[in-house]
């Protein structure tokens, strides 16, 4: 029997570099990405992106353009909720989690905080 060499994975740099890539194309505003494997063990994911999107529609068009890119490069791809409404999409890749907001939802659940006060609270543990 033959060794059938299989590609390798994408590294999750590269896979980070294609999102970040397919939110510029689609108009995304104010991304960032989160490394928040330290808080979440594993148990959440590695990276978190937390954009804006400039309406539902906007939001969709983009939860979209992730889901087409991880179709044709094999990316995980677990699901997406909210996209019928429209005002947070959340998109799930295993260790990639993408948050799209509308810009008065963002405001209201603020992540971005959330996410450096559990970074700032961790190293007061230490």
């Amino acid at each position: 029997m033959k060794n059938v060499k299989r590609p390798s994975s994408p590294s999750l740099v590269d896979r980070l570099d294609a999102i970040n890539a397919v939110l510029t194309e689609q108009k995304a505003q104010d991304i960032v990405c989160l490394d928040v494997s330290p808080q979440s063990g594993g148990g959440f994911a590695d990276r978190l992106f937390i954009l804006t999107a400039s309406s539902p529609r906007h939001a969709r068009a983009i939860a979209d353009a992730i889901s087409k890119l991880c179709h044709d490069n094999a990316y995980d791809y677990l699901g997406v909720e909210g996209q019928q409404l429209g005002e947070w999409v959340l998109v799930d890749l295993n260790d990639i989690i993408v948050s799209i907001f509308l810009e008065s939802t963002r405001a209201l659940y603020k992540l971005e905080d959330m996410w450096g006060q559990l970074s700032r609270e961790e190293k007061t543990h230490e």
